[in-house]
């Protein structure tokens, strides 16, 4: 595969902590598929200050298509560490490949995350069982980010409905919510947010990060961490869950993805 170049693609942050998480998570995916991997981002992390990445510079995606033409390769594959098709994946990153890419350059983008093989529902189940989580006692809010983009927004409703199923809880758990939302009613999907969906919580509450890695909305005392300590009601405990990146299945279901082009 020398003329091929994997890229493992997050959607990136200002945060160092993710780029480092990425290029760690790069790392593992490369030993089992055999192949290196090389950590890139969509936007946002290359300004980064270098010392805080060992001195090495965060890439993103357009800086790492011309670094691979200049390098000679014809072929990009793209592992997404994405749970669904958001717009980075289904249009900005085709956009800048033909902005950035040589002509005779070709690009396969992988699946996305959440897929028939329920992979990715056994990690958040996993990481909801390593919390303090009591099935009769807790409540368990399944949180992701928010999004504009309604298929992305049924991949956090069908993790839901999965994890209910294969833990046996009743119809209302987990709670499907959303850190933050557009404005406007099209976006309205997004409901209920986290704020509101604290509300509902009995003694205890859990939310199960619907995040992939450490940043400014997950990491420690990021957004999610600071919008429980607002809302959530009085008398009324909570602790987040470990984040998707953490879990050491994470790496085999994106070599999963990246086998499933060569089938």
């Amino acid at each position: 595969m020398q003329s091929t170049r994997i890229l493992l693609l997050d959607n990136g942050s200002l945060e160092a902590a993710t780029t480092l998480s990425l290029r760690r998570l790069s790392k593992e995916v490369g030993k089992i598929i055999g192949h290196e991997v090389y950590p890139v981002s969509v936007l946002h992390s290359q300004k980064v200050a270098p010392e805080l990445l060992d001195n090495k510079p965060a890439q993103i995606f357009s800086e790492a298509i011309q670094q691979a033409g200049r390098d000679g390769i014809e072929k990009i594959i793209v592992l997404p560490l994405f749970m669904g098709p958001s717009l980075a994946i289904t249009e900005f990153i085709p956009a800048q490949f033909q902005l950035h890419a040589p002509k005779e350059m070709q690009m396969v983008v992988a699946d996305t995350l959440f897929g028939v093989d329920g992979e990715l529902c056994d990690i958040l189940i996993d990481n909801l069982k390593a919390t303090s989580w009591q099935k009769d006692k807790s409540t368990v809010l399944l949180c992701d980010h928010g999004t504009p983009i309604i298929e992305v927004n049924r991949v956090r409703n069908l993790l839901a409905k999965e994890i209910s199923e294969k833990l046996g809880l009743n119809s209302h758990q987990p709670i499907a919510c959303s850190m933050e939302r557009r404005e406007g009613d099209q976006y309205a999907f997004n409901e209920p947010l986290l704020e509101s969906a604290l509300s509902k919580a009995s003694s205890h509450a859990i939310v199960l990060m619907q995040f992939l890695l450490p940043g400014r909305h997950a990491g420690t005392g990021g957004d999610v961490a600071e919008i429980c300590e607002k809302h959530v009601p009085n008398g009324i405990t909570w602790e987040l869950s470990p984040l998707i990146g953490t879990h050491p299945s994470l790496p085999r279901l994106l070599a999963r993805r990246f086998s499933e082009l060569k089938a």
